[in-house]
């Protein structure tokens, strides 16, 4: 009886209990930065795969491209972070060195890679073995406006022949238009002509080969049809391509796909091949890259990461990407069924006209060299000849300096023992520190540890405070310190001592006055900072004797409008004045008639609109600080000068200047050592131009770490340099102007 009510029950309620028993799907992590349309077709793609696959299912995850790929040498490395994810192919070579990505040969079928074009899995390949499945590739065309050109040019004869008909005509707005827009000083860019000219930037052996004849051709030609056909303006970003061509003042532009979401739905555009190149008869073949789906070192189920790969690869996601997302895709059977959006069409046939772009680690440190080196030359600084000698200097010693963490890495010692013991040394260098300092200042401040514990509950309502710049100044420094005696090599860090230290001080590798010199940095860095400080201190000093004048009236609405500079985010205005200072559409130029003058082709004129934008930043400052110190000067000193028969300037120097002193140093101490690591004005203002001529020692550090090579060990020692110096510096300043005398009395 009871046996049989147990079956009785267990099929009723066997049915309920199943879906609890069965396996709960295998989620395989998938990361990517598509936006808009593509991100649409990415996620119906996905959808259609979790719809028909029980036992896996995709979670995907957005990441902003700007922080994409320094999340993934982060997380990665300590088993985190997601199983595949979408990326471009150039950093592949440094990935797969650094183990944050694994190779696919062990998982591709018999035939799986022929569904893709061969040169979208060319660029994927690194060490003989395949680390990727393109999904999409990429790469620039002509784009032309068909009210301006009907028909769009077959080579650059019949392109300056167009751009000469085009002189002397205004947009809808009453500007120049321009023949052909382009980011002219990116390599990336550049490569269609480049390679028109038959150049190379590595030899047959993988040497570095900059400085060849043929590039020089093609640096040549470009300055030509900048300098001397005025086809494009010297100053363009790729804001102002969009900007010029969407306003009709851009009769064509060199762009690759992403452009396309950026034209104003007003223009009507069309897309054709990079022109041949008259002077060799080539046509212009810029650099292929394929974007891929990757599989991460740490996917917890590789298996199934490549599975979710290979499907998400097929044809039939690829034509959703394709109609959806408006995506250049990788396959091969798409472009052959028949009609396709013309635009991609464009894109394919150019593909035959292109040259994968190369994955290893040294191809990331060509593009700045050679970018400053095609901006020398257009703006005439130097000849093709002697930029490229520059440029291949410059990259040959960073390959070198790269090339040596081949040795450290045989030498053992590196991983994530390494990264803790480089913290170590910082905790452990500044407690000796700290010790140190405590035994100088034991016999000063003993008499005061009484009172101090009297005083317990005002540091009970202080330690928040002090917890949360230990957590967010204190132990941050600790950490740079500590890497400073280290190098960081494909994701491991080795200890080399003071090598950074001496490198840096010793300028190895440039001369003195070569802008990538610590001493040349320094040089600026100081005359940024006395010029600033001395030019806001002047400023505020001079408008808080104007809001101090009893007969001036409306005090408050000029107090309060002239705060405004210093209310606003420093990056904002930095950015409004970098679009003041533009060569064609600043206010700048059209206020003094300089229209075309470019400010960031000279050194000098780019340390000018630095220092316009910085003194608009920091006057307030000074301005408030002397007002409320004159404020508290009292009347009667003034009044018996004048009894005393004094003058103006009798009064400001003997009365207002004195007094002024104990509240003008702190905030001059201040002054320079904000300014001194002004970094937003510099980045985001003249961004280092001319090469990066006017960056100070913060913005070099942050160079070396996130564009030459991610030497992290390096910039730590930068940053490190830095710090000694301004403390130095505050140490002099407090014994002279005893500006803290009695602060911790």
């Amino acid at each position: 009886m009871g046996r049989a009510l147990c079956t009785v029950l267990l099929g009723l309620l066997g049915p309920l209990c199943l879906p609890a028993l069965a396996a709960e799907p295998v989620t395989v992590e998938l990361w990517h930065s598509y936006r808009g349309t593509e991100r649409d077709a990415l996620e119906r793609a996905i959808q259609d795969f979790n719809t028909t696959h029980a036992e896996l299912r995709v979670a995907a995850t957005f990441v902003p491209s700007q922080s994409f790929a320094d999340k993934l040498n982060m997380t990665v490395p300590r088993g985190n972070g997601p199983d595949v994810f979408i990326f471009a192919h150039d950093r592949v070579g440094a990935w797969a060195d650094s183990g944050i990505i694994a190779p696919l040969d062990g998982y591709l079928t018999p035939g799986l890679l022929d569904r893709f074009i061969g040169k979208t899995v060319d660029p994927l390949r690194y060490r003989r073995q395949v680390w990727g499945l393109p999904t999409a590739f990429k790469s620039a065309v002509l784009y032309y406006n068909k009210a301006l050109v009907p028909e769009p040019p077959q080579d650059t004869q019949a392109l300056e022949a167009l751009a000469r008909g085009l002189a002397g005509r205004r947009a809808a707005d009453g500007q120049p238009i321009f023949g052909l827009v382009w980011q002219a000083s990116l390599l990336y860019m550049h490569a269609g002509f480049l390679h028109g000219f038959k150049g190379r930037l590595f030899d047959a052996q993988q040497n570095l080969a900059l400085d060849g004849p043929e590039n020089a051709a093609s640096l040549e030609f470009v300055r030509h049809l900048v300098r001397d056909l005025k086809l494009c303006p010297e100053d363009v970003d790729s804001i102002k391509v969009t900007s010029l061509f969407n306003a009709g003042r851009a009769a064509m532009v060199l762009n690759g796909p992403w452009f396309r979401a950026e034209i104003d739905p007003a223009v009507d555009y069309g897309v054709a091949l990079m022109p041949v190149l008259s002077p060799t008869g080539l046509r212009a073949r810029p650099f292929v890259g394929s974007e891929a789906f990757l599989l991460s070192a740490q996917a917890r189920r590789p298996a199934e990461a490549f599975q979710v790969m290979e499907w998400l690869t097929r044809d039939e996601a690829a034509r959703v990407r394709m109609r959806v997302g408006l995506q250049s895709v990788a396959n091969l059977a798409l472009y052959q069924e028949g009609p396709i959006d013309p635009v991609l069409a464009v894109f394919r046939e150019q593909l035959e006209y292109a040259e994968p772009m190369l994955n290893t680690p040294e191809m990331g440190m060509l593009w700045v060299p050679f970018g400053n080196a095609i901006n020398d030359v257009i703006i005439g600084r130097a000849t093709p000849a002697q930029a490229l000698a520059v440029a291949q200097q410059q990259v040959s010693f960073q390959i070198q300096e790269f090339r040596k963490g081949e040795t450290l890495k045989s030498g053992g010692g590196g991983g994530e023992a390494a990264f803790v013991q480089a913290i170590t040394w910082g905790l452990g260098g500044a407690l000796l520190a700290l010790l140190g300092v405590a035994a100088v200042l034991w016999r000063r401040f003993r008499r005061g540890l009484g009172e101090a514990w009297r005083q317990r509950s005002a540091y009970a309502y202080i330690a928040p405070a002090m917890i949360g710049t230990a957590v967010l100044i204190f132990i941050p420094f600790l950490v740079g310190l500590g890497l400073s005696f280290f190098s960081y090599y494909q994701g491991d860090y080795y200890y080399v001592g003071f090598k950074n230290f001496g490198d840096i001080l010793s300028s190895r590798g440039y001369s003195l006055t070569d802008t990538f010199s610590f001493y040349y940095k320094l040089f600026i860095t100081v005359l940024w900072t006395a010029t600033n400080v001395l030019l806001h201190l002047g400023i505020g000093l001079g408008l808080a004797l104007l809001l101090k004048d009893p007969l001036l009236r409306l005090k408050g609405l000029y107090r309060a409008l002239l705060i405004i500079p210093w209310a606003v985010p420093s990056y904002i205005t930095a950015i409004v004045w970098r679009g003041m200072f533009d060569a064609e559409n600043g206010v700048i130029n059209h206020m003094f008639g300089l229209t075309g003058f470019n400010w960031w082709g000279s050194t000098w004129s780019a340390f000018l609109a630095n220092l316009v934008a910085n003194c608009w930043l920091g006057f307030p400052f000074m301005m408030v600080v002397s007002l409320g110190a004159l404020q508290s000067i009292p009347q009667e000193l003034y009044e018996a000068a004048d009894v005393d028969g004094a003058t103006r300037w009798q009064k400001f120097r003997f009365i207002t200047l004195p007094l002024l002193k104990p509240a003008l140093f702190p905030a001059v101490i201040l002054g320079v050592i904000w300014t001194f690591n002004m970094f937003n004005v510099i980045y985001l203002v003249s961004r280092g131009a001319p090469n990066g001529g006017t960056d100070i020692l913060v913005v070099e550090a942050f160079r070396w770490a996130f564009e030459r090579g991610d030497r992290y060990g390096y910039a730590a020692a930068y940053s490190t340099l830095i710090f000694a110096i301004l403390f130095l510096y505050t140490l002099i300043t407090n014994r002279i102007t005893r500006a803290t005398e009695g602060a911790f009395d």
